[in-house]
């Protein structure tokens, strides 16, 4: 069998190369914008779990991001494909682990401890993505994997031992965990990428959200719904709804189409940590103490060792490869 080694890049000794090159740029830059929405998330949710309804704002929020991705979709002649009985299950699925269950654990979680612990808190994203990519993706560990694992527990557990800042327990667990949900829901979507665009799988996983949120909310919470009179409250619904969900989501997925998940995860990871520090400052007024400091320090150094201990290219066949790569992103 004839191998294959891929060029430096720059330099396009063949077509699969030249595919595998535009992937890499193409993904990187997506990446990077995925790291920048990404790092207002805990800052943005933090202030609308506290300020509003729960409940109503995450709900308010994905119904937002929704309307601004179904226009697209439209525009594409990609709308039928969200409710295609080839991929509405799978969709469904991605809906209600991606979206439901972390907004939710996000939202509730944050209510209690602040934005600067629950920044260190997600740094567990990169395990459970590692995990995950290697029992369903087959993107296998190394060594170094598993180390830098070992290092972003020990980052995140220095300041569990000191306590207070994952106090109370069960709001620290919410967070803790949303990342778990949000890698899952990374599986499902990887196995409709392609076929499906990542603006449809977007529009697909917000969707089903919108519906499944909107009926909790009117069961549970109807009374919330006085609160949208507050422009102010609108404003931060629909800032949350276009960033946060709809940009980072197409941002996210466009490049986990063209990158390893487990890579691309560890790339994102790192950044976030510290302009999500800087946002809770300017916008929170909360200060990271001297052990959650050290704390996403220590997180961040394992996060980087992933990025250097993994492929960063996803594992796909080339013809799989080549129509993944070619998807426009909007």
């Amino acid at each position: 069998m004839k191998s294959e080694t891929a060029a430096p890049l720059g330099v396009s000794g063949s077509p699969a190369d030249s595919i595998r090159e535009r992937a890499f740029k193409v993904g990187l830059t997506l990446a990077i914008i995925s790291t920048i929405l990404g790092a207002g998330q805990p800052v943005i949710t933090r202030w609308g779990a506290i300020h509003l309804d729960p409940l109503l704002f995450c709900t308010g929020a994905v119904v937002f991001a929704t309307l601004c991705i179904l226009p697209v979709l439209y525009l594409r002649g990609e709308l039928p494909n969200l409710v295609d009985r080839r991929f509405r299950g799978r969709l469904a699925q991605m809906s209600l682990s991606g979206t439901v269950a972390t907004s939710l654990t996000l939202t509730y979680g944050l209510t209690q401890i602040g934005a600067v612990a629950g920044v260190l808190l997600m740094q567990s994203e990169p395990i459970y993505s590692l995990v995950l990519a290697t029992i369903f993706v087959g993107e296998r560990a190394s060594i170094r994997q598993i180390l830098a694992t070992t290092l972003i527990l020990a980052g995140i557990g220095s300041v569990f031992e000191a306590g207070g800042a994952f106090s109370p327990l069960w709001a620290a667990a919410l967070v803790f965990v949303t990342p778990l949900f949000w890698q899952i829901s990374h599986i499902v979507g990887l196995t409709l990428m392609p076929p499906l665009t990542p603006p449809c799988v977007v529009g697909g996983r917000f969707l089903y959200a919108s519906i499944f949120l909107s009926a909790l909310l009117l069961i549970f919470r109807p009374a919330s719904l006085a609160q949208l009179s507050d422009l102010n409250a609108v404003g931060v619904i629909a800032i949350t709804g276009f960033f946060i969900y709809f940009l980072s989501a197409l941002s996210w997925y466009g490049a986990i189409s063209r990158l390893s998940l487990a890579w691309t995860t560890a790339l994102v990871v790192p950044g976030v940590p510290l302009l999500s520090i800087l946002f809770a400052v300017l916008f929170l007024g909360e200060h990271a103490t001297t052990r959650e400091a050290i704390g996403i320090l220590i997180a961040v150094g394992g996060v980087i060792a992933l990025v250097l201990g993994a492929d960063a290219h996803r594992k796909l066949p080339n013809a799989a490869v080549i129509e993944a790569v070619h998807e426009p992103l909007i």
